[in-house]
């Protein structure tokens, strides 16, 4: 092994190190260890930076703006109600989302439409008495398995394409994948509409726990006629700084004051809190103040106030910063009740929290803060409050445009990035989309993180490290004839991706792969299809997988949750795609 190569391994190790610690956002690992290589001499700059350049990397963010254009329109909210109406069985709610999640997911990128239609399923559910729990992890490999179908249906398609145009080869073209993608879409179809929706949890709603559990969460305190608290402010009387609770607002007769800090505090005013009450049950004797029972207050009827659910989506200005310091009670009129992250709820303490990605919040707020906050990049809405999210726009001519550029892409008129180039000047021109709101829908930590491994997989190839690796695989497996060789090849970048991510993942198997066609005089493409799929396969745990993410803290899972339903489905479709793939190659 030469010095060179050994520093890749140094350098991919420490950043697989921070990429499962989370100790930096995906894309910001990726690239410090690209800017590694450079620094180190491993990589030239115009080597290490040609993923920027790629089409595949353009090509994927203006495949963003489409599928933001569909989105804006409402046009699949309308289709998912229309599909889910008068269904009965949990067998054929699965099959009625899966098929039609699956089928556009080819087409669109998965991450944008799961965020498009969580809001429909799950309020969906919730009215017809149905835990969202046992439909959203179906949504999301729906997602998953449909975006195997073609080129354009997932990132890890497209990087795979480009690092093989890197190497001097045509490519695929735009349905070669569905060869594999279509049998793995249906048998994870299959899978759950029949027995695997059994494994799933059927958990409730965060919003219906917090409304039938409310005493946990909110609590009353009346203000004793000797209270020391009388006469003060609320910023004297030092409200603002209880670690374990928070200030909501006051309830003086059937006046209801909001919490500021230069309101006055009188005797016989209610407090209402919102937390864990510890804090303030050891101090009641000398604040002088008691709790109240039997309090006739809903948390969901207040004054027009309710509960809605959002989470926070990849690029929220609030990723990072803490509670505390947003002053958010005061900037987004709203109170957080509950906050679920990757499976555990926190229910007090929030002042000191840092706001991380795909947190779920559930707040009590009223319509202004639907109105400000509904349809912006801070705030993922679940719940289906804004009738804005569902505005008709120019469906007829978004879907003549968009049959129109289908139609180029499976005669092959044009190359596939020329054809999305296409679709989004025909978008913006039609005013399908405006240009402030295309801007705003290309995922730049994507596309950060997609030219980054681009470029971690020239540095894999181009010090042999790529060469080692593929030897040393062989000799694990070689033993066991070319069929061996995919199964544990498959199984290695399937492992991977779920504790790394499907980019990084293909980045680093590609080179790999196309190592051991060459030892074997086998066809890369065959190796390459194998990374593009088992990249994307990420079932077994939410961090694998951004839909993943994006589904836990809605539907209230847990890991656990993700590895008992993903497990079957990840060796039936490790079957399926060896199978179909050794049909065609071998």
């Amino acid at each position: 092994m030469t010095i060179q190569a050994a520093g890749v391994c140094l350098i991919l190790l420490i950043m697989f190190i921070a990429l499962v610690k989370e100790l930096l956002p995906s894309e910001i690992c990726v690239f410090l260890a690209l800017a590694a290589f450079m620094l180190f001499g491993i990589l030239s700059p115009e080597n290490a930076l040609s993923g920027f350049s790629n089409p595949g990397v353009h090509t994927v963010a203006s495949l963003l703006i489409v599928g933001a254009a569909v989105s804006k329109s409402g046009l699949l909210h309308r289709v998912i109600e229309k599909i889910l109406s008068e269904t009965q069985t949990i067998s054929l709610m699965i099959l009625k989302i899966m098929l039609p999640t699956g089928i556009i997911s080819a087409f669109i990128n998965n991450t944008p439409l799961v965020t498009i239609l969580l809001p429909s399923v799950q309020n969906w559910a919730i009215m017809n008495k149905i835990q969202p729990s046992k439909l959203l992890i179906p949504l999301s490999y729906a997602a998953i398995l449909g975006g195997t179908i073609t080129l354009i249906g997932t990132s890890s398609n497209m990087l795979v394409q480009s690092l093989l145009i890197e190497n001097g080869h045509q490519g695929f073209d735009l349905f070669d994948f569905a060869y594999i993608g279509i049998p793995l879409t249906i048998t994870g179809i299959l899978y759950f509409t029949f027995f695997g929706h059994r494994l799933l949890p059927a958990r409730k709603p965060n919003i219906e726990k917090v409304q039938e559990e409310q005493d946990l969460y909110i609590h009353h305190y009346r203000v004793k006629d000797h209270s020391a608290l009388i006469g003060k402010t609320i910023k004297e009387a030092m409200l603002r700084n209880l670690k374990h609770i928070f200030l909501i607002e006051i309830y003086r007769g059937d006046q209801r004051i909001e919490a500021g800090n230069d309101n006055i505090i009188q005797a016989e005013d209610i407090l209402v809190f919102s937390g864990n009450p510890q804090g303030i049950l050891n101090a009641e004797s000398y604040l002088g103040l008691e709790k109240c029972s039997g309090l006739e207050v809903s948390i969901a009827g207040v004054q027009g106030a309710f509960l809605i659910e959002v989470s926070i989506p990849e690029g929220s200005s609030l990723i990072n910063r803490r509670i505390k310091e947003i002053h958010f009670r005061s900037k987004y009129n709203a109170v957080i009740l509950a906050i679920k992250r990757k499976g555990t709820e926190i229910t007090s303490g929030f002042g000191n929290l840092y706001v991380k990605e795909n947190d779920t919040l559930v707040l009590m707020a009223g319509t202004q803060f639907l109105k400000n906050w509904g349809n912006s990049n801070v705030f993922r809405l679940h719940s289906s409050f804004n009738n804005e999210m569902k505005k008709q726009s120019r469906h007829s001519l978004l879907i003549c445009i968009l049959l129109l550029l289908f139609c180029f892409a499976i005669f092959q008129v044009l190359p596939i990035y020329n054809i999305a180039l296409l679709a989004t000047i025909l978008l913006i021109l039609s005013r399908s989309i405006t240009i402030t709101d295309a801007f705003q829908a290309i995922n730049w930590r994507l596309i950060i993180l997609m030219g980054s491994s681009i470029g971690i997989g020239n540095a894999v190839e181009a010090t042999g490290l790529a060469k080692i690796l593929s030897q040393l695989l062989l000799s694990f497996a070689g033993f066991s004839g070319i069929l061996g060789i995919l199964i544990f090849y498959y199984l290695v970048t399937m492992l991977l991706t779920e504790i790394l991510n499907n980019l990084a993942t293909a980045a680093v198997m590609f080179p790999i792969g196309y190592s051991i066609s060459e030892e074997l005089l086998l066809d890369p493409l065959m190796f390459a299809m194998v990374t593009a799929i088992a990249s994307s396969c990420s079932f077994l745990t939410p961090i694998g997988y951004q839909t993943n993410m994006i589904v836990m803290g809605p539907g209230g899972y847990r890991f656990s949750d993700f590895f008992k339903a993903g497990l079957p489905l990840s060796l039936l479709c490790m079957t399926a795609a060896i199978l179909v793939i050794s049909i065609r190659w071998i």
